[in-house]
């Protein structure tokens, strides 16, 4: 015998279907143990500061206040112990009287009642830039289309190349932070990296495929010296964007010397999730945790080390 559904019939039954597939979770059973958060960023550019903290859970979102103001923080140079770190209520970061130097291995342990967390970093040597050679061309730009009392009106947009030149210590692995900034410090208009061969190369590695086009961002870009170690080298980037006649442009270009630790961590989020980053590299690791990339035991977080160097430049002398 065959059984016909009214059409009504079958918009219930699939009601009732759908309902069943619904079903409350208690979230509270999957809430892991808070972990501590140690973060550091060293600099011979200022004393050593000490970020704790402690996770919090994805529904705690209404929580903000993670820091940890308890803790014990101890610090040792080169495997010596030199001091424990003063809170301070105004940064609400731990602070030492020590500035590090270059190649020091500074080590921290931070205790807590929520346990005990360990990291350490290296002071790289800050590499100089020696020069910063700037083209460009300016053209009519379709995209750029103004309404005026005589009709439309195509404005110009220009395309800056820079050559910026340093030379490579030969005698270890190095890592690099590439940033230009505009001259009010923020990040410069957009920037493409994919016309040079060391950035190309380490989006292959992160993408897992080889690619050569879509290597953008404003706020900066990683790179280490395994097509150049110990030569001279000179990084191509190319800035592109609508032309001003009334903008100056001046650009600050920074080469950071970054320890190997930092890089990885800064890879992890400057490759992946630019737009929440900003400010100056030696602050950004004072912020929240990479899921990326740690180096401390019994947590998360990143001891790092960082110098720079800076080279200025205005984009006047080239734009017409």
């Amino acid at each position: 015998m065959n059984i016909h559904f009214h059409p009504c019939i079958w918009a219930v039954l699939a009601g009732f279907s759908l309902t069943a597939c619904y079903k409350d979770i208690d979230l509270e059973k999957y809430r892991p143990e808070p972990t501590l958060v140690l973060n550091s960023i060293l600099s011979p550019d200022t004393v050593v500061r000490v970020q704790i903290a402690r996770t919090v859970f994805f529904t705690d979102h209404r929580e903000t206040d993670t820091n940890i103001a308890d803790a014990e923080i101890r610090m040792s140079v080169n495997g010596r112990f030199v001091e424990t770190l003063r809170y301070d209520e105004t940064s609400r970061m731990y602070l030492s009287d020590y500035r590090p130097w270059v190649g020091e291995l500074i080590s921290l342990e931070a205790d807590s009642p929520l346990g005990h967390v360990s990291g350490q970093g290296i002071i790289p040597e800050a590499v100089a830039i020696e020069s910063v050679r700037l083209t460009a061309r300016t053209f009519d730009d379709p995209d750029q289309m103004y309404w005026t009392p005589d009709g439309v009106t195509y404005g110009k947009s220009y395309e800056v190349t820079y050559y910026i030149t340093f030379t490579d210590p030969s005698e270890e692995r190095n890592f690099y932070f590439i940033r230009i900034e505009s001259g009010d410090g923020i990040a410069a208009e957009t920037i493409h990296y994919s016309y040079d061969d060391v950035f190309l190369t380490q989006q292959g590695v992160i993408d897992g495929v080889t690619t050569d086009t879509g290597i953008y961002g404003n706020e900066g870009r990683t790179f280490t010296d395994d097509l150049f170690n110990g030569n001279r080298y000179t990084l191509k980037i190319v800035e592109k964007s609508p032309l001003y006649t009334d903008d100056s442009r001046p650009r600050k270009v920074i080469l950071y010397s970054l320890s190997e630790a930092y890089y990885h961590y800064l890879t992890g989020i400057f490759n992946t999730d630019e737009e929440s980053v900003n400010g100056n590299l030696v602050d950004f690791g004072l912020m929240e945790p990479s899921p990326h990339y740690s180096n401390i035991t019994g947590g998360t977080g990143i001891v790092g080390g960082v110098q720079s160097q800076s080279f200025r430049v205005d984009l006047k002398s080239v734009l017409k």
